[in-house]
């Protein structure tokens, strides 16, 4: 399977697609609807005949498209199957890159974007990294700080994690998001170093979240600025086998695997608070995320 990775992905992407497009394309069901309604109102002679064929037409096509989306989800469990072991066939580090080997297919374009689109919806050519990008081209190294096998290693521990995840399997994902709820300090930091997309000091740190988290702060006045010093060194403590954050010279990051378990599990503390008030908000704030994971520490009690 390692040998044959990228002709694999490139099949399944393109198979993706295809399915994709029969499943989106609506437009026979309504006219289909609008002919048996005829039909049913006793519309006789050649028109009948003419809207009886059309109709079995109709009929078969929709059938078809049944079909397409049992097997689009099918190719979707493939997709992330063939993902969760991602091995790409890649050449020698190059300048700053890992090329494609020249013996196999480059990963293509389709495949990126049916793995994002199942990832988050929204279909991308590639997977941008802060260390690195992944695309057609290969994985172009951005990082200074480390060796591109390291980041080679941890931007492939990414995605078949994230594949993982969405399989239903054991994964870091999971098991980062479970310590991150174990801390609601900690959610501040992070979503503060997420949000301002910067390197910050502590002091950056305790402004921002005073500005943005007022109402929090006022009512845990005596321990927050306590409570957010210690959640920094949680979270960057060995408590993680991957950190969400990283110091720099006294400044503080959060990590491209940060950012994937902030999104994924704000994502989920979104979808269960609007599971409980039946809302079609999707906007979240702060404090009604950390509601969502008070109560669930309470129910885990």
């Amino acid at each position: 399977m390692v040998e044959k990775f990228n002709e694999r992905a490139n099949a399944l992407a393109t198979e993706y697609w295809r399915l994709r497009r029969i499943t989106a394309d609506k437009t026979g069901e309504n006219k289909l609807e609008e002919i048996e309604e005829l039909l049913e109102k006793g519309i006789g002679g050649k028109l009948r005949e003419k809207l009886d064929a059309e109709a079995k037409k109709l009929r078969k096509e929709k059938e078809d498209r049944k079909s397409a989306f049992l097997r689009l989800e099918e190719i979707k469990r493939e997709v992330l199957e063939l993902t969760a072991d991602l091995a790409p066939n890649l050449d020698l580090f190059e300048g700053n890159s890992f090329p494609y080997d020249s013996e196999h297919e480059p990963l293509s374009e389709n495949y990126f974007s049916a793995l994002t689109d199942v990832f988050f919806g929204k279909p991308q050519p590639g997977i941008r990294f802060k260390v690195a990008t992944f695309s057609k081209e290969g994985i172009e190294v951005h990082s200074e700080e480390d060796s591109s096998l390291k980041v080679l290693g941890y931007v492939t521990m990414i995605i078949q994690e994230t594949a993982r995840k969405m399989l239903g399997m054991e994964n870091e994902i999971d098991k980062s998001c479970m310590l991150l709820k174990q801390n609601e300090y900690a959610f501040i930091v992070l979503e503060t170093l997420i949000k301002e997309g910067r390197r910050l000091r502590i002091r950056e740190i305790k402004e921002i979240s005073h500005r943005e988290d007022r109402e929090y702060q006022e009512l845990m006045r005596d321990i927050y600025d306590k409570e957010l010093i210690n959640s920094i060194a949680y979270l960057v403590s060995d408590e993680w086998k991957y950190n969400l954050i990283r110091e720099h010279d006294g400044e503080y990051e959060a990590t491209d695997f940060g950012e994937w378990v902030w999104r994924f599990c704000n994502a989920e503390a979104s979808k269960g608070e609007r599971k409980r008030k039946r809302s079609s908000n999707s906007g979240l704030n702060i404090h009604k995320i950390l509601k969502v994971l008070r109560r669930g520490n309470r129910d885990e009690r």
